[in-house]
């Protein structure tokens, strides 16, 4: 029996021994004349990427073969041997192909084929955000636009150090920036490797940077001491036109949440567990999204925000007819709706007199700061914060904690 692995393109499959195939369908009008309806081949591996680099060669003879042309191989396939396993694959080579058949390599897709077909995958699995997507088409454009809409075959070493060169030479992009296009056109190249038989030229080229440098660019966590000044200055409570401008910076202070988790609240978000209000952060209506599955959790609303009136505000909020809690934040494409929040404080920081690095995101790094040195256990913080355990058995079985334990938490934030 072989089996296939559910990340495996239908080409390649792997016996019961553990040695890797090539496979490929016969035409229908010319099953009679050979009597297969598929060729197979060993490619002599156990290994899944030797297998996939081998199989571009392998699968070109094997289209010979299935099209009725065996001129463009330097040995015939025999089909009877292409549909059993070979007893000791070792022995078998990979099969040699003449210049006409290297000229196969002409028919692998273009740079934009493969993105769209990288980025159409991407998007069927979930696994980017709308922000995250538009991120690396451009990225992807702009490779297409500097290189070329050149064949997959093509892009080598030279082309994967032109584009490195290209992005590192430039005095105004920081070293992170430069990075992050390495790593998603690398991205690219290894989807390809494995659906294509190509190596991935971009493996390595990141650029190596330093743990004091890479200190000295991290944002900052916010000291108690700005976090006091910024309720200090920023809208009471009673804020009337822009409510979120008084409530958000509050709520991130006290429950640890990210803004975009925040800002996107809707009124049916609000409900009550083991008789204690919380907040359910989730992605439950088609305007909300959440970073990842761990990210969907319940958090006790802290004693401070009810002290404050928070209960009142948003029973007025519901009473108004409102749905959503903030109705005055905008969503704004594929930024969500923080990004007015975050327009919004960017020119009123400086009011402050903060730095730069000093965001409001500094205060969710502050929250895990403080809940650290008071030494709560890693999983409970990370079950506060939405962040993953880096425990299987945490991240599938442990998303849900008793409420009584996440208040404890949860109370343990001061801000006074």
């Amino acid at each position: 029996m072989s089996k296939h692995l559910p990340d495996s393109p239908p080409y390649l499959f792997q016996s019961r021994h553990g040695i890797w195939y090539a496979r490929i369908v016969v035409p229908v009008d010319l099953r009679s004349s050979i009597g297969k309806r598929e060729l197979r081949k060993s490619l002599a591996t156990r290994d899944r990427f030797e297998a996939a680099r081998k199989s571009w060669l392998v699968l070109s003879q094997l289209r010979c073969v299935a099209d009725g042309d065996t001129q463009g191989t330097t040995e015939t396939v025999d089909t009877q041997a292409c549909t059993q396993e070979a007893p000791r694959p070792t022995k078998v080579s990979a099969p040699t192909i003449t210049t006409q058949s290297n000229n196969s390599h002409s028919k692998l897709p273009r740079l934009s084929q493969v993105v769209e077909e990288f980025c159409q995958e991407k998007s069927k699995q979930g696994a980017w955000s709308p922000h995250s997507e538009q991120v690396n088409r451009q990225t992807y454009k702009d490779m297409i636009a500097l290189l070329g809409d050149i064949g997959l075959e093509k892009f080598t070493l030279a082309k994967a150090l032109e584009y490195k060169r290209h992005f590192s030479s430039k005095a105004d992009l920081a070293v992170s920036t430069v990075n992050k296009r390495l790593t998603r056109v690398s991205a690219l190249l290894q989807w390809a490797s494995l659906h294509y038989g190509i190596n991935n030229p971009m493996v390595g080229l990141t650029i190596k940077v330093s743990a004091k440098v890479k200190a000295s660019k991290a944002r900052d966590a916010l000291s108690e001491t700005k976090i006091k000044q910024l309720f200090r200055e920023i809208p009471s409570t009673t804020e009337h036109k822009m409510p979120y401008r008084a409530w958000l910076p509050r709520l991130a202070a006290y429950t640890g949440a990210r803004l975009g988790e925040l800002a996107q609240l809707y009124i049916d978000d609000f409900t009550v567990i083991d008789g204690y209000p919380c907040i359910h952060i989730r992605a439950t209506h088609p305007d909300q999204s959440i970073k990842t599955a761990t990210s969907e959790r319940v958090i006790p609303i802290h004693p401070k925000l009810i002290a404050m009136g928070f209960l009142q505000f948003v029973d007025k909020q519901q009473a108004s007819g409102h749905e959503r809690l903030f109705p005055e934040l905008r969503k704004i494409s594929t930024r969500g709706y923080s990004h007015q929040v975050s327009k919004w404080f960017y020119t009123f920081k400086p009011k402050l007199g903060w730095g730069e690095r000093d965001t409001l995101h500094g205060i969710r790094h502050a929250v895990a700061t403080q809940l650290k040195h008071k030494e709560f256990s890693s999983d409970m913080v990370a079950g506060l914060l939405g962040h993953s355990h880096g425990s299987i058995t945490f991240d599938r079985y442990g998303k849900e904690y008793k409420i009584e334990n996440m208040l404890k938490l949860v109370k343990a934030l001061e801000w006074d």
